[in-house]
């Protein structure tokens, strides 16, 4: 699953933050946080260390047609093996990844729906790197690239002596006339919230008819999306990822405009600036790809629909530097229970004794073990392993569902829900031909001891031997969310469902952060399927031996059921709720 833009601009790169405490001996950490008078009111884990009898590696074993959890296993200890290197998006192990899923799909039979024949759809990925020597030059000033300005872009951006003109709030105000705009830089004001800051990165923005570009000023606490925009790295060259666009703080308001900005109106211009937004891009050494498979129906009329079920294969690559993996394993579920959602979280001095006191006794069993790879076995390493389980159960079926079976990998969902957004941007079905889609996103936990989310007002969420998340199921077709329920029952899977994340205004937004809201967006009922957050999410620890592959087969088995039972059922879905704006923000 996605990380919210807003906290990692935040905080620059919540792995990181993590990665750099990993590093330091938590005895020597611990005098700090007590220098810090860290909060004493944090609650005290007293859960031991969670123990494992699965093994650090697994020799693979044949799989069969039936879902169980030994298929499961043996696929995912593959698929999150070091090997991989994280399969981070753009680079030679998400390629592997790829080619992985690419063979098995090969192996079961399904057809190829990617590219030219292929199981592939390649993004267009370039890469890119920042020249230092940009500069942005405002009422006579010079603001500081990467803390007072940044810009994001397909290729270098020059503006000489260009007025400015206020174009109001992003995504509350009109656009402005063409003779009001022309020749001038656009200046939209970005809302203070997680949707705001994700759209003004990666959405898209409405560019008023002869104006010379977009200047978006980020509030102050979300400064941090300069760095975010200015990283090196790989971008997605294509028109639906967001135009070149500009960003400021709000400090520079005063230097754009002689009002203050509580009093400009649309419309109002402001002084000239001069920028050069200096950007080296070249062809990424590594290509971005969607795997897309399709098992056909085996009705005449009806196999010209699709059940999609997706996953996404990425996750988020290596640290710079290794760093002790039991170290990071106990801080935290003791401090972070929530992974890189605690991000901010610190410790305090009593949680660092326990640190101490679980490591020392851990020691007494177990060899210290460096480790520098994010597998993400749960995230999605999880998703992608239980749709190849679907995909061979039902093209070892005698009678195959009527309609067919959309299988679609997604790569970059940690990188802003990449693949699914290019996917459904240019399907390689019919788009209006896809009747639901079924996204699978951290299947593998989910335990009493993990904790899984928050209420809408706060309060944790636990899992349990019976536990599942839902999210998206009756905001687009009540009826599917009613199919997932009644499947739960006639076929006696009996788990629980947990709607807690699903609620209206949820601030962890994670509706919006998943491959499903690429579907929804056009109209396409979803269902989300995760077994929620824990400890291990964005971290090291999160590896295959850490997995419940029984309670991960039961889940599997659900969505199986489901994705059978669409295939078959006379009609699609019925869309009875408010459709969403597809070139909007989303907002859960």
């Amino acid at each position: 699953m996605s990380s919210v833009v807003i906290r990692a601009v935040q905080r620059t790169a919540s792995i990181g933050t993590l990665v750099v405490a990993g590093s330091i001996s938590f005895a020597a950490m611990s005098s700090v946080v007590s220098a810090q008078d860290a909060p004493k009111s944090q609650p005290l884990a007293t859960a031991p260390v969670p123990r494992t009898a699965l093994p650090l590696k697994l020799a693979p074993r044949p799989t069969k047609s039936a879902i169980t959890a030994d298929d499961l296993m043996t696929r995912l200890y593959i698929f999150a093996d070091d090997s991989l290197m994280g399969r981070d998006a753009g680079t030679e192990g998400s390629f592997k990844a790829t080619e992985l899923l690419a063979r098995e799909a090969k192996r079961l039979g399904l057809q190829p729906a990617g590219d030219s024949g292929t199981f592939f759809q390649t993004l267009p990925l370039k890469s890119k790197k920042v020249d230092p020597m940009s500069s942005f030059i405002a009422g006579g000033a010079s603001l500081e690239l990467g803390k007072e300005w940044g810009f994001k872009s397909g290729s270098t951006m020059t503006f000489n002596d260009t007025p400015v003109v206020f174009g109001g709030v992003m995504g509350e105000a009109g656009l402005l006339p063409a003779d009001q705009v022309a020749g001038k830089l656009v200046v939209l004001t970005v809302p203070l919230s997680q949707a705001a800051v994700q759209q003004a990165v990666e959405g898209d923005i409405d560019v008023p008819a002869g104006a010379a570009g977009i200047l978006l000023v980020v509030p102050q606490q979300a400064a941090g999306v300069f760095g975010y925009v200015l990283r090196p790295g790989v971008y997605v060259d294509d028109p639906a990822f967001g135009g070149p666009r500009l960003f400021v703080g709000a400090g520079a308001m005063s230097k754009l405009f002689t009002q203050p900005a509580s009093e400009l109106k649309a419309g109002t211009v402001g002084t000239s600036v001069n920028v050069k937004a200096i950007l080296d891009v070249v062809p990424s050494p590594f290509a971005a790809r969607n795997v897309v498979a399709i098992l056909p129906g085996s009705d005449p009329k009806l196999k010209n629909q699709y059940v999609a079920v997706g996953a996404h294969s990425d996750h988020v690559g290596m640290s710079r530097r290794a760093v002790d993996h039991d170290s990071v394993l106990i801080f935290n579920r003791i401090v972070r229970p929530g992974g890189a959602e605690n991000d901010d979280k610190m410790g305090n001095a009593e949680q660092f004794a326990q640190i101490n006191a679980e490591l020392a006794e851990m020691r007494k069993s177990s060899p210290t073990r460096r480790d520098s790879i994010f597998n993400g076995a749960d995230d999605d390493g999880s998703g992608s392993v239980a749709v190849q389980e679907i995909a061979e159960l039902l093209s070892t079926m005698k009678v195959k569902p009527k309609r067919s079976t959309l299988f679609v990998w997604h790569v970059g969902e940690e990188k802003g829900l990449w693949g699914s957004k290019f996917f459904t941007e240019h399907s390689t079905v019919s788009r209006d031909s896809i009747v639901a889609q079924l996204n699978i996103d951290m299947l593998g936990r989910g335990s009493a001891t993990d904790l899984t989310g928050t209420s809408k007002e706060g309060q944790e969420l636990r899992g349990g031997p019976d536990y599942l998340q839902l999210i998206g199921s009756r905001r687009l077709s009540t009826e599917l969310g009613d199919l997932v329920e009644s499947v739960n029952k006639t076929k006696k899977h009996n788990l629980v469902f947990d709607y807690g994340m699903d609620a209206n205004d949820h601030p962890m937004n994670i509706y919006c952060r998943s491959d499903h809201y690429e579907y929804a967006k056009w109209g396409v009922p979803v269902t989300f399927f995760t077994t929620g957050g824990h400890s291990a999410y964005h971290q090291l620890t999160d590896e295959p031996q850490y997995i419940d592959y029984p309670h991960m087969q039961r889940v599997t088995k659900l969505i199986a059921d489901v994705a059978i039972e669409l295939g078959n059922r006379t009609g699609r879905p019925v869309v009875n709720q408010p459709k969403l704006d597809p070139r909007g923000v989303c907002k859960q």
